[in-house]
């Protein structure tokens, strides 16, 4: 499972929001996906570590699903 719970501690901690994004680097759609925790393209992942000089476990985990 896509966990972007690291992003969000990422954001807090640069007292940022996840809408600071919007429209400069991620679509509306894409924001709504992360908040959902749903699947987004590595690139969007990639352009988010950039935009905020993070690497990429800054941003997002995978946890195993449960069995």
């Amino acid at each position: 499972m896509i966990d972007f719970s690291p992003l969000r501690k990422t954001l807090e901690e640069k007292d940022m929001v996840i809408s600071d994004m919007r429209d400069e680097i991620l679509h509306p759609k894409t924001i709504a996906k992360i908040n959902r925790n749903e699947d987004v393209n590595l690139s969007t992942v990639d352009k988010i570590c950039k935009f905020l000089d993070v690497p990429i476990d800054k941003v997002v985990r995978i946890v195993p699903d449960a069995e």
